[in-house]
């Protein structure tokens, strides 16, 4: 990869910076969810008219994507909410996990649990606390991610239509998985990641774990938050932010990253001198071709965050300046994001417990940016 001079690049003006980051989001509406609590986890519908966030007090609040207006809230598990997903075909069904041990499938319209799978194995009557879940893009795998238990580590199966375990894989990591992504367009492929170090990508229609697992990469730390990603119109691409907020770029056949990027090149990309006030957020494919975006933000001196967007470009193995974020309100770390390219805006949420709609400024707003306010005593429980 290219060598950065940081010292040089972190010299500019602010009106230099501003020039650079060409690409203006502000925040056209937000709604305060808590004042207490932290947002952990959002996903969209499939038509992105409605949008969940789960919160570090275990309930999940559901919104109109547009309006950011509240349709409703419940308590789905009774431990921290490890992952979040709206069916891919029912937008009424939304899927939960928890380390509690349990993945749970939730009518939307009456907040009812209508299905739960447990983690546990045939060899064990322990219940596995789960760190991560996803479903196969033909809604038949379930798969979830469990910590190490015992002696062991574990990668889940259920067949969702028939109610039932189908196995689990159980060599392939020796530590907690922290990610379990199917492709989203081949529904048998599957990457994992976890605190080993290991991104491994699996092709689960094969009967053995051993034949299964199709390539493994070695990313030499802790991969937290990876997404599948395009090139050339297939999905053979991998993204990994580790927990040291360095990102590592991975075509799955090869053996070593594509590209590698380390906090403080991160930083030189956003033109910041304090490389340790900055962390990576997320990747997203974006409407420009085959270069992905990545959103980072930096803690300032007012003791707020500032946001901002970094393109990869692939022919050079660059990070440049893309976009900043520009709000009225306190800004902390996000924690979650979600990116629609067909209108190039974006969904945050993050430790403020606030959610929030951010356009492009060339793009006609809903109206002045609002701030709502919600209570707790407002909630909806299951059961």
């Amino acid at each position: 990869m290219p060598h950065v001079d940081h010292s040089e690049e972190n010299t500019c003006s602010e009106a230099e910076v501003a020039t650079l980051f060409s690409v203006k989001y502000e925040s056209v509406t937000s709604i305060s969810l808590s004042e207490e609590e932290y947002c952990l986890h959002l996903t969209h519908t499939t038509n992105w008219e409605d949008v969940a966030v789960a919160l570090s007090d275990f309930s999940v609040t559901l919104l109109k994507r547009e309006t950011l207006q509240k349709v409703s809230s419940f308590d789905p598990h009774q431990e921290c909410i490890t992952g979040l997903k709206f069916s891919p075909g029912n937008n009424n069904c939304l899927w939960t996990s928890s380390s509690d041990g349990f993945v749970k499938m939730w009518d939307v319209r009456s907040n009812q649990c209508e299905k739960e799978f447990q983690g546990m194995t045939k060899s064990s009557s322990v219940t596995k606390p789960l760190t991560c879940f996803d479903i196969s893009c033909n809604e038949r795998i379930l798969c979830a991610g469990t910590e190490l238990v015992e002696t062991g580590v574990f990668i889940l199966f259920w067949d969702i239509r028939g109610d039932k375990a189908l196995g689990s894989y159980w060599e392939s990591h020796t530590d907690n998985i922290t990610q379990v992504k199917f492709n989203p367009s081949q529904a048998d492929t599957m990457a994992t990641a976890a605190t080993d170090g290991l991104i491994n990508v699996f092709d689960i229609s094969q009967s053995t774990e051993d034949d299964a697992l199709t390539y493994c990469m070695n990313s030499e730390v802790t991969t937290g938050n990876l997404s599948w990603l395009g090139q050339n119109g297939r999905q053979e691409r991998l993204s990994a932010i580790t927990d040291i907020e360095s990102l590592q770029y991975w075509d799955i056949k090869e053996a070593a990253p594509m590209h590698k990027y380390s906090r403080e090149d991160v930083a030189a990309a956003m033109k910041l001198k304090e490389p340790d006030d900055c962390y990576l957020a997320s990747v997203h494919m974006s409407s420009e071709g085959d270069n992905p975006l990545v959103l980072v933000g930096a803690r300032n001196d007012e003791g707020s965050d500032t946001l901002c967007t970094l393109k990869l470009d692939l022919q050079t193995g660059q990070l440049k300046p893309h976009g900043s974020f520009v709000a009225k309100q306190l800004l902390l770390m996000i924690r979650a994001a979600l990116y629609q390219v067909e209108t190039d805006s974006y969904i945050t949420a993050g430790e403020c417990g606030v959610v929030r709609i951010w356009k492009p400024e060339s793009t006609e707003s809903i109206g002045k940016q609002s701030l709502v306010k919600l209570s707790k005593k407002n909630r909806t429980k299951p059961y």
